[in-house]
């Protein structure tokens, strides 16, 4: 039938009737109602019209139906019928899928919370489910568009191959290496992307691991535009405490036999700042030999605000360059062990320590400490109580020919014992000499009190400046310094102590300092005399070693500082409060007073053993910096023949490392270091210094590049961290995830529910009205053909009755 009409009216192939979309209809619509009216009307005329004619009843009728179906067939007429196909174009929906490509998906915590033995990578679990998803997101492209975005700190684009001859469809993740993530800046992106095209919904596959929060434009924009986010969370459920080795801090230099002290700082990475640490300990590791050379627990709570401070001790037995390791053994799962284990090298030296003693004297702390310098193997001394004619009784190991004189003279002594005598006993170029010894060449200076002339007597003096307290102006030289308690007191170690090594008299490293050394009642711990040290005079540098604790009978003051060090250029001071641990001998003989006071010497010349040989010292500071700090780089002489050259600048070249000792090729710069306070013709310089900007994260090895210093192997390392490196806190963060897909309208979905994305992501498609096709009926010849026939049917019908 539609075939008949088609070919009647001449239609095309486009507008037929029956066809595809096609509709017919009035040019103007008439409700239903209107229609029935109209043809009422018509044959309400035709039979009026013919109501009163003569004629036969039957021809009548007939001819008044015939005028009515011309009247109803010129309404149609005038209604305008016609064929209308509408063009509808429909517009697919957009789904962005973003995969985590940040470095925190190497972290392998899949499976830990639950106890698997061997748990995989965040990374294994992105691929495993994009692997599983391929034929859903296939069958997502076949309906919708998909838009493949990987993100760290920003979004970017990945490719999808789709299956093709057997290879099944897969995802180019690429490599996980971002060192940032930004969840918020990366959602941004990818809205910018698909920005005013209809979008179901974005799929977000990541551990949750942010350094910024999603900002409220990006959640309002999502909310306008009805786009839900639907999260795969990867990882691990529960976000793991992440012990990490943060610091490490150790001399670079000791001596066989000594109590080398290596201070740990240990974090929990991601926890509260009062969450209590799991359990576990920490190892001090000969790397060589794996050997642990010592190892403590870890505290509950953190000892430190930056963390948990532990202190480890070895007593190296054998010279050389030792490399050495501090890892964290924890007893519960921890989320990475990249940052548990940190490497260092010490160099041991198997030399004995050059130690000279001056006194004033011959107290009884004289004595003994004379006595355990000599009796020391590992020490050579010389002890002189000198007078104030200038002569000297000498005593020691080592015989000296005269006080020296010159610089070169004291550079053979790594320590320098000073007792209770007057500062007019040495000449001022000869105190200047032993300060530059202690600032430039690192040697050590020991201070012990005295009731005569140290400290007050040294006011005004060069060595002034090396006393870790400040001495008061004005009046005698007695009132200079500090005054002796009234009463007797008890020596107590301070926090420094076990960070540095010293003030452990007991073989119990559980409880360094013996209890009977705190027990009044023996009456031979007690300090009958002892300088009383006021809290405010200590310098900002000063750190308390122990501190004097009065008795009943001294007075009601709180304890006092009574040992101190501090750090005064390249080397350290050391100062005792009291001429008195000799008293420690009614004990157990001389084994708590060698305990006492060997390791302050050893501790002191540590810093001169790390310089002792060496033409020249490169050093850096802070040596893990930011990035964009600046980090200061000093090159100082110390041979004369280096300083005699007057070099007008030093070259030193920064390199970042690849790996062992392999600096990166390509990428040195070269940084000009110049002179520290300017230097001149008579005076020349003796120090460079220069600041270097690290901008990228990683480790860089700064070393020697200049013709001055060449064949002298200086070299210096600097660690630059971002601050809000993906790896500081690698903690899952699934709370934000699913926080982000309930404010948006979405849902969490597991990585093994990924297939069900189909059935969740909403319809958003958009279908388009065009201009629609028309093709009218009633200017067509068959139209005007019925027309014509129906009135010649009707005339003819009238002249057949004689109307007409």
């Amino acid at each position: 039938m539609n075939q008949l009409l088609d070919q009647l009216f001449g239609l095309g192939k486009s507008l037929t009737f029956g066809g595809e979309g096609v509709e017919f209809r009035f040019a103007r619509e008439f409700p239903a109602w209107a229609w029935v009216g109209v043809i009422a009307a018509c044959f309400g005329i035709a039979g009026w019209s013919y109501w009163r004619l003569l004629g036969g009843r039957a021809s009548r009728i007939a001819l008044a139906a015939m005028r009515a179906l011309v009247l109803v067939l010129v309404a149609i007429l005038v209604a305008g019928p016609e064929l209308v196909k509408q063009n509808e174009r429909v517009e697919r929906d957009w789904v962005v899928v973003m995969a985590d490509r940040s470095a925190s998906m190497t972290v392998a915590d899949v499976g830990k919370d639950t106890g698997d033995p061997s748990p995989k990578t965040r990374e294994s679990q992105l691929v495993e489910t994009v692997r599983r998803a391929a034929d859903t997101f296939t069958t997502l492209q076949q309906t919708r568009n998909v838009l493949f975005m990987g993100f760290d700190a920003g979004a970017f684009d990945l490719r999808f191959e789709k299956a093709d001859r057997g290879v099944p469809a897969s995802v180019e993740l690429g490599k996980a290496q971002g060192r940032r993530t930004f969840i918020g800046q990366s959602l941004e992106q990818a809205l910018r992307r698909v920005a005013g095209r209809p979008v179901a919904g974005v799929v977000m596959l990541t551990d949750g691991r942010s350094a910024d929060a999603t900002p409220r434009a990006v959640l309002r924009q999502l909310e306008a535009r009805h786009i839900p986010v639907f999260p795969v969370p990867l990882g691990s459920a529960k976000a793991l405490a992440d012990l990490a080795v943060t610091h490490v801090e150790s001399p670079s230099a000791a001596f066989i036999g000594d109590i080398v002290p290596v201070t740990v700082t240990v974090a929990n990475l991601g926890a509260a700042k009062d969450a209590p640490f799991p359990k576990g300990k920490v190892q001090l590791v000969d790397s060589l030999t794996n050997a642990v050379l010592d190892e403590r627990p870890l505290h509950e709570a953190p000892s430190a605000d930056d963390g948990d401070q532990i202190t480890l001790m070895a007593k190296p037995d054998q010279a050389g360059n030792a490399t050495w390791s501090v890892r964290i053994v924890s007893d519960e799962p921890d989320l990475t062990a990249d940052n548990n284990v940190s490497s260092f090298r010490v160099e041991l030296a198997d030399r004995p320590i050059r130690v000279v003693y001056f006194d004033g004297y011959p107290r009884w702390e004289y004595r003994y400490v004379k006595n355990i310098l000599i009796r020391e193997k590992s020490i050579r001394s010389s002890a002189l109580l000198l007078a104030s004619d200038r002569r000297y009784i000498q005593d020691g190991s080592e015989v000296l020919d005269s006080i020296p004189r010159t610089q070169e003279g004291w550079s053979g002594f790594d320590v320098v014992l000073m007792g209770d005598l007057r500062p007019e006993l040495f000449s001022t170029e000869q105190l200047a000499q032993i300060k530059r010894l202690v600032a430039e060449r690192g040697a050590g200076l020991l201070w012990i009190g005295g009731s005569g002339a140290t400290p007050g007597a040294w006011r005004g003096t060069p060595l002034a400046d090396l006393l870790p307290f400040t001495l008061k102006n004005g009046g005698s030289t007695s009132e200079a310094g500090p005054q002796p308690w009234m009463g007797p007191v008890l020596i107590k170690p301070g926090t420094a102590a076990a960070r540095y090594g010293v003030l452990q008299l007991s073989t119990n490293a559980d409880k360094p300092w013996p209890v009977e050394l705190a027990d009044p009642n023996l009456g031979w711990p007690l300090m009958r005399w002892a300088q009383r040290i006021e809290p405010a005079s200590l310098k900002p540098t000063a750190e308390v070693l122990a501190i004097a604790q009065p008795q009943e009978g001294a007075d009601s003051a709180s304890p006092a500082p009574l040992v101190l060090t501090m750090r005064y250029g390249a080397g350290r001071v050391v100062y005792v409060g009291t001429d008195e641990t000799w008293r420690y001998r009614y004990a157990r003989g001389e084994v708590l007073t060698e305990r006492f006071w060997i390791p302050l010497v050893r501790l002191l010349a540590r810093d001169s053993l790390g310089r002792a040989g060496k033409p020249a010292i490169l050093a850096v500071s802070p040596d893990t910096a930011q990035a964009n700090q600046q980090v200061q780089v000093t090159v100082r002489l110390i041979d004369q023949t280096l300083i005699d050259k007057r070099p007008a600048s030093i070259k030193v070249r920064v390199a970042r490392k690849t790996g062992p000792d392999q600096p990166e090729q390509g990428r040195a710069t070269e940084l000009t270091l110049l002179p520290q306070g300017g230097g001149d013709a008579d005076t020349p310089a003796a120090a460079f210094t220069g600041a270097w900007l690290g901008s990228e994260p990683g480790v860089f090895t700064i070393d020697s590049a200049d013709p001055v210093l060449a064949g002298l192997d200086l070299s210096a390392q600097v660690e630059v961290i971002l601050p809000d490196d993906e790896l500081r806190f690698p903690q899952t963060d699934h709370a934000s995830l699913a926080g982000l897909a309930s404010a948006t309208g979405g849902a969490v979905v597991p990585p093994e529910r990924i297939s069900d994305l189909p059935s969740l992501l909403p319809n958003r498609e958009v279908r388009i009205l065009g201009t629609p096709q028309t093709e009218t009926l009633w200017d067509k010849p068959v139209v005007w053909v019925l027309l014509m026939t129906l009135l010649i049917v009707e005339w003819a019908g009238r002249r057949m009755i004689k109307l007409s």
